[in-house]
């Protein structure tokens, strides 16, 4: 009898882990990929939603840019909502000419203290309805396209889980 309970368990928990996975994949065919800020060229893929005053982010970050030429990256800025200092440096990032080298010089703590002074950007505003509608709860949280495989929080692990060898 304890057998069969605890196949049943099994097949419960395997069950729902696939009707997770689906239900992740309905939800990345709803993502604007063309929203996104893009970083890299490689077969890797990764739907990732950052903030640019968490530390977890800028861990990420670090480990992400290494590796260009192996990753394509699909960067959506969700600031600290009521928090200025976030906000600006997220419109910072979203409109400039060269927004991986704008987010590099914000994850490198260029404007930690001292916000850019720049216009509100749209497309940050478009970001952080996205996450809404997708309940991010927190940053990093990523989506590995591959297998649908959704990482909440920083794991040093990623690249590794994406089949990445440094």
């Amino acid at each position: 009898m304890k057998a069969l309970l605890s196949l049943l368990v099994l097949f419960g928990f395997l069950f729902a882990q696939d009707l997770y996975q689906e239900f992740v994949k309905e939800q990345v065919r709803q993502i604007p990929l063309k929203k996104a800020i893009v970083f890299g060229r490689g077969k890797a893929k990764l739907i990732t939603f950052m903030n640019p005053d968490c530390g977890h982010c800028r861990k990420e970050w670090q480990e992400l840019k290494k590796v260009p030429d192996k990753v394509k990256v699909y960067i959506f800025l969700i600031p600290f909502r009521g928090h200025e200092e976030s906000r600006a440096k997220a419109d910072y990032i979203a409109c400039s000419k060269e927004p991986i080298k704008a987010l590099d010089e914000v994850f490198s703590g260029k404007f930690d203290g001292k916000p850019p002074k720049v216009p509100r950007c749209p497309l940050v505003d478009e970001h952080i309805r996205l996450a809404e509608s997708l309940n991010v709860g927190g940053t990093p949280y990523n989506i590995i396209l591959k297998d649908y495989k959704v990482i909440e929080g920083y794991n040093p692990e990623l690249l590794k889980i994406m089949g990445v060898k440094k």
